[in-house]
């Protein structure tokens, strides 16, 4: 135990402790899959983050951990295994010993023996959390990793009241992910990361302990390679996402090589654009690399073996499955093997051969079908099988139809479609090389399901069975042919993992100098064995030998009826007695333990000894045992007492004194070997006490999980209805969409990843020009688009990419269009391809609205698509510019072209100016008509922008200005004649009662223009009164009947004096015949005299 005082600990009552010098305690909790969790952790975490690491890895409570050993090869920091009572030091990993739990106390972290049940994990997680966070408060933090149950999801509850920080494995990346759903699923988890990510990120989350913000957008990032194992998956339906992401990343760079692309996301781009990119990728990532009886070698063993199977073997048919056959030279190999066995090509057929060659890769189906491959093949072939199983011509190779006729190929998935049964022989050759761990293991459980009674597996020379091994047996001297166990059968159940790529960079040159230094150290370990024991073995503390060192055959017998194992029984007597009692006291006093000197009569010897020694590898793990036989001769003539010399009595006495003691130190031995043995009764006494509760709780476990078994058929039956109710639901649904679909008014197409169209409405089809869809979809880039439609393919990639909605106005061919572009989520939120809907705006009323304006004031209107350079005239456009209407539709140049060259330098610069800054501009500017004479015009043009606020399209409006221009220069003629001749001129609006005189008027009435307000009356009232009444009866006759008049009446001038002046008034009727307006003039009279 450690002397050193302490660490400090936070106030748990007082979380108001600004002390930020005192270190973290962090909790790690793991269990089945946590060794390779905990080793990517130790990778990643930081030297220096002062913080104290506490691990409670679940572990066998009888056998001695080497935990702490493994992880301490993966990290710069201490590993050290827990004592008693340890007081912490930051920096450091502590270890928890098995069958112990582990609590922090005072700060000081103590080892507790377990307070729950006997069949619960050890060390507990929730003990240790419940701790920390008791001690430590807001100071704490709490990591699950992978494991099966729900410990530690208790102790994190409590670690997140107390203010610390929680932790979870990733599910997706953890090997089991029970412990880390089940402490997600409390809602006290803050962050859920993969190992890596937790280690890399720590001193981030230690020293913002409740921003995660930042952090839980890693949660959010998909592995790089997603995207384009979505695209795949949409197009083939094959997943790679379980493929060696090594494998698939050096297969992807070569792709990306030959097309000469650089950026990852430009590569998938281009995929997304390209179907054939994606089918060339696709083959490309199906190794397909196959020869006829490729390594020979392994093709005579397996010959070998399947002669003894089948002889071993009852009448049925003989079934192959050969996995991932590609073009079926493999498949073809295995049927030759087995018509030589059988005795001919012919005996293929009467034996009822069935060979069933599967592979994803529907192009080396194909091949594999037809038998045919290039001569060169032959080469590959043993000469005196060419003739008989191969039509040899003079470029190919032709395999005969016997061997093709018992040969069935067919697509198949073998980690996704159910698998064959009742196989004698599985072939997966050079295939498990390309996927992860958890891949291979789910295709070997999937294999073994396949397997009969005895059937044999075949693998490639790369290939083992690894952690299958317990379910697949090596045939003695057959490399790479495996059988399955008997006894074992029905489909293994492979556990979930991580389908989470890792770059383990860190330690990779240290493993391998470990594995050269570990060779070393076996090598070494061995010769000083053999220096200590040159006759003599390595066990384990049960008898099992291990290793034999020289020459034991003096000293070991088989007997009739005896184990033909390979331990310490087979030792002649009186060594097999003693050995067993030595290694028990060895073991325990963990040093040397001598036996007694035996007589014997053996070649080597007549006296021999056993000396055992505790041996521990530096590997660790279990402690075995060194045993030393010794051997020697010795004389055994007796001797005559009275013939004794001296010296002689004195040899004898010695030699008597020596016997003495040897049997003093057989009996202390055998003393302790008692003791020892009292003990291991009281402790295998105490275990069966504990076996018998355990078994006691089983039984209740049983009965209860058969309860809940009856229970769980009835939920599976309530279940079944439920699906298919469902699937009645389903169908109604499919058909109610495809119902829709073809009744929509509307053009709508769903897209996958891939940019395959697989589901359109009949509109769309109609829009899109397609006559039909085949089952496996069209590309969105081979629709057919009608002119003004941008290219659908890059607006999907950016929607896809961004996961953004893209609206985007069109004109084509007069009408107006509007597509939305939307991505589609499934249930969980994953993206699974976008949907393109185009709906075309009702213009026609606005047309005719816009024609008939057109028509009466001769304003014509355009339109120009930025994006496929459309331009739209209306047909005043031709008139205003002078032009047929038959003629051919200018160009957007063409038509700048026509713009006098004096203008045309603005009307341009306006024209970008309001492309890049929006808005609306009015120019008026000449243009040459089809004769070359100038036509001035006026115009106002706008831009109109897509949802992303990027211009799209420009219109505008135009007239000819010149009819304007010269009926202002007239009315500007009139105006002046008049104001020159003092001509005054009025006009009364009667239903808007608005009067208006013109200046001479104003002079006349002898008024301010600036300040009176025209009227009748008051007209009415400058006239002299003996003719004013005259005047206002010819004005009311004008209103009510409509009648013109010409009066002559007399005005006072400025000094009083009257002069007379001819009135003349007209009237003008709207389409009711009513009087809308009555206008004339004032002359006087004296000018007009003038005048004429």
């Amino acid at each position: 135990m450690n002397d050193q005082p302490p660490l400090d600990v936070p106030d748990v009552k007082d979380n108001t402790n600004s002390d930020t010098d005192l270190p973290r305690f962090i909790g790690i909790a793991a269990s089945a899959g946590g060794l390779e969790a905990l080793s990517l952790l130790a990778q990643n975490l930081p030297k220096f983050a002062n913080a104290v690491y506490v691990v409670a890895q679940h572990m066998s409570p009888t056998h001695k951990s080497v935990l702490s050993t493994l992880i301490a090869r993966e990290t710069e920091l201490q590993v050290r295994e827990l004592e008693q009572e340890t007081v912490p030091e930051v920096d450091t990993i502590y270890i928890t010993p098995p069958n112990t739990d582990v609590t922090l106390e005072n700060g000081v972290l103590r080892l507790r023996n377990p307070s729950g049940h006997v069949a619960s994990p050890k060390p507990s997680a929730d003990r240790l959390f419940k701790s920390i966070a008791d001690e430590c408060g807001d100071k704490c933090m709490g990591i699950v990793l992978s494991g099966t149950g729900s410990d530690g999801s208790y102790g994190i509850q409590a670690i997140r009241e107390s203010g610390g920080i929680t932790i979870a494995q990733d599910p997706t990346t953890a090997k089991y992910d029970g412990m880390p759903t089940s402490a997600t699923e409390t809602g006290c988890v803050d962050l859920t990361m993969s190992p890596e990510q937790i280690g890399t990120h720590l001193e981030k989350i230690l020293a913002r302990p409740r921003d995660f913000d930042g952090l839980r957008a890693l949660q959010d990032n998909p592995n790089p390679l997603n995207e384009l194992f979505g695209i795949l998956l949409a197009r083939t339906q094959v997943d790679f996402a379980d493929y060696k992401e090594n494998t698939v990343n050096r297969r992807i760079a070569r792709r990306m090589t030959a097309l000469d692309i650089d950026d990852y996301d430009g590569y998938v781009d281009y995929c997304r654009t390209n179907v054939s990119e994606v089918d060339a990728l696709h083959r490309y990532l199906l190794i397909s690399e196959k020869r006829v009886f490729r390594d020979p070698e392994q093709f005579a063993t397996l010959e070998t073996e399947l002669r003894n199977s089948l002889e071993n073997r009852g009448d049925g048919p003989i079934r192959v499955w050969v996995v991932g056959c590609a073009t079926g030279e493999e498949a073809y190999s295995i049927a030759i093997t087995l018509a030589e066995i059988l005795g001919g090509i012919h005996e293929l057929a009467k034996q009822n051969v069935q060979i069933f060659a599967t592979d994803i890769d529907q192009n080396a189906i194909e091949i594999a079908r037809r038998g045919v491959y290039p001569i060169a093949a032959a080469q590959d072939v043993p000469p005196d099988l060419l003739e008989g199983y191969f039509d040899v011509g003079e470029t190919e190779l032709k395999v005969r139809p016997e061997l093709r006729a018992v040969t069935l190929f067919s697509h198949h998935n073998v980690f996704q479609d159910p698998p064959f049964i009742n196989v004698d022989l599985v072939s997966i050759r050079n295939l498990l090389i390309y996927f992860n761990l958890a891949l291979q293991e789910r295709v070997l459980s999937r294999l073994h399901y396949a397997m009969g009674n005895g059937a044999l597996l075949f693998l490639g020379t790369s290939e083992t069975v690894g952690e299958m091994g317990v379910f697949f047996e090596g045939r003695q001297g057959a490399d790479k042919v495996y059988a399955k166990r008997r006894g074992m059968s029905g489909e293994l159940s492979a556990a979930p993992t991580s389908r989470m790529y890792q770059h383990k960079l860190r330690g990779s040159g240290r493993i391998a100098t470990q594995a050269v230094d570990t060779d070393t150290e076996e090598q070494s370990e061995k010769s000083l064995a053999s220096v200590v024991a040159p006759n003599g073995m390595i066990c384990t503390r049960n008898g099992n030998i291990i290793e034999v060192l020289g020459d034991l055959s003096p000293f070991m017998e088989i007997r009739a009826g005896a184990s033909t194992a390979l331990n310490i029984k087979m030792l002649i007597e009186p060594l097999r007695t003693e050995v067993g009692s030595l290694i028990a006291v060895a073991l325990r006093r963990e040093s040397r333990r001598t036996g007694r000197w035996h007589r014997v009569s053996l070649p080597v010897g007549n006296r021999i000894q056993l000396q055992v020694y505790p041996y521990a590898g530096s590997k660790g793990g279990e402690v075995h045992c060194l045993i030393a036989i010794e051997a020697k001769f010795e004389d055994e003539t007796e001797l005559n007492s009275d013939a004794l010399t001296d010296a002689d009595h004195r040899a004898y006495i010695k030699r008597m004194e020596y016997e003495v003691r040897a049997t003093q130190e057989a009996l202390q031995q055998t003393v302790e070997e008692l003791q020892t043995a009292n003990e291991e009764m009281q402790s295998a006494n105490e275990e069966l006490q504990s076996t018998n509760e355990e078994f006691q709780a089983t039984n209740e476990e049983l009965e209860t999980s058969n309860e809940e078994l009856q229970s769980s058929n009835e939920e599976l039956m309530t279940v079944n209805e439920e699906l298919q109710i469902s699937s009645a639901e389903r169908q109604a649904l499919a058909s109610e969409l495809e119902a829709t679909m073809t009744t929509a008014p509307y053009a709508v197409a769903l897209a996958d990843q891939a940019l395959m169209v697989r589901r359109l409405s009949r509109v769309a089809m109609d829009l899109f020009g397609l006559e039909h869809v085949p089952p496996t979809g069209i590309h969105l880039s081979q629709c057919h688009l009608p002119v003004g439609f941008p290219a659908l393919a890059p607006v999907a990639n950016t929607v896809l990419r961004l996961q953004e909605v893209r609206r985007i106005p069109i004109l084509s061919r007069g009408n107006y269009y509007s597509m939305v572009m939307s991505p589609v989520h499934d249930q969980h939120s994953k993206l699974i391809g976008l949907s393109v809907t185009v709906t075309q705006h009702d213009s026609e009323p606005l047309s005719r609205v816009v024609q008939m304006m057109s028509d009466v004031s001769h304003v014509a209107h355009w339109s120009y698509n930025l994006d496929t350079k459309e331009l739209f005239w209306s047909p005043e456009m031709f008139t205003v510019y002078g032009r047929n209407a038959t003629e051919h539709l200018p160009t957007w140049q063409e038509t700048f072209d026509m713009i006098h060259p004096e203008d045309r330098e603005r009307v341009t610069a306006a024209t970008d100016t309001l492309i890049e800054d929006g808005g609306n501009i009015k120019q008026q500017y000449r243009v040459f008509d089809s004769s070359r004479h100038i036509v001035s015009i006026s115009g106002k043009t706008t831009v109109i922008r897509n949802s992303d606020g990027d211009p799209v399209q420009l219109i505008g409006v135009i007239w000819d200005t010149a009819d304007e221009t010269e009926r202002n220069v007239r009315l500007s003629s009139l105006k002046t004649v008049q104001e020159d001749l003092g001509i005054g001129f009025f006009s009364f609006d009667v239903e808007n009662n608005a009067p208006h005189w013109n200046g001479p008027m104003y002079a006349l009435l002898g008024y301010d223009a600036l300040t009176h307000t025209p009227s009748i009356e008051s007209l009415l009232q400058k006239v002299d009164v003996a003719m004013r009444q005259e005047v206002s009866a010819r004005f009311d006759a004008a209103l009510e009947h409509g009648q013109g008049f010409e009066v002559t009446l007399a005005l006072p001038n400025s000094d009083g004096a009257l002069f007379e002046c001819v009135c003349k008034a007209q009237v003008r009727r709207s389409a009711d015949a009513t009087v809308s307006h009555i206008f004339g003039s004032l002359v006087k009279r004296t000018v007009l005299q003038d005048a004429v």
